[in-house]
């Protein structure tokens, strides 16, 4: 999870210094150089304006997939029996270990479940966030990103919030209704640009931000707790 945290702040880090550069249009009307004087027009500022939103929900979709991959190998590579993890994760093993069911031969079916049946105690639990032979996300995250699908697929993994930060989260909610806006074309980039002032885009930073900090640094105790195992006492 180190290395996730690291990335995302890098990102963070990048969306804030294009923040700024945004920020230096508003006043900037043209520059010379040597005799050519280049303008920045309301569209063009508009334009930039709305790339935030892209930027904004590659950092919070890419930060999360990323943490739930982090959960995924550190339960495999702890090599877990079935009966060592909590519920939450027993589910989504059985989830994706019995759809091979579908694949099976009628005939050698049944004989195929009542063997699993008989060694499931004892089976290593590996889930994966990625299908190796389907090549498909094990949650369907893709461009569906905000605070309340981020604490749903926390509490599918057993890593439920037991407290929510003083951030308003609604701007999550925003990041990804504009950026499905811009990328299946139901607005343009000036339309969307001309919706929001460089006051609110820094608002709307500043919460995505300190909202996705939060949840990985809860994702991040998850796993240096082992939450996702049994307690010993349980």
């Amino acid at each position: 999870m180190n290395l996730v945290i690291l990335e995302f702040e890098e990102k963070a880090e990048e969306i804030n210094e294009y923040f700024n550069f945004v920020q230096t249009t508003t006043h900037l009307r043209g520059f010379i150089d040597n005799t050519d004087m280049i303008q920045v027009s309301q569209t063009v500022h508009n334009v930039l304006k709305a790339n935030m939103f892209l930027l904004l929900y590659n950092l919070v979709e890419s930060s999360f997939k990323n943490a739930l991959e982090n959960i995924c190998l550190k339960i495999k590579n702890d090599n877990l029996k079935y009966k060592e993890v909590i519920p939450e994760i027993k589910k989504i093993w059985i989830e994706k270990e019995y759809k091979n069911f579908e694949n099976i031969k009628n005939r050698q079916k049944s004989k195929f479940i009542m063997d699993k049946i008989d060694s499931i105690a004892e089976d290593i639990i590996a889930i994966e966030f990625y299908s190796n032979d389907e090549k498909t996300k094990n949650d369907d995250i893709s461009g569906n990103v905000d605070a309340r699908v981020i604490n749903k697929i926390n509490s599918k993994y057993g890593a439920k919030l037991e407290s929510s930060p003083n951030i308003d989260t609604s701007s999550l909610l925003t990041v990804k209704t504009n950026r499905n806006n811009l990328a299946h074309g139901h607005k343009t980039f000036t339309e969307c640009g001309e919706d929001y002032t460089l006051n609110d885009l820094k608002d709307i930073k500043n919460n995505s931000q300190a909202y996705m900090r939060f949840i990985l640094e809860h994702i991040q105790t998850f796993i240096n707790n082992k939450k996702y195992k049994v307690e010993q006492n349980a």
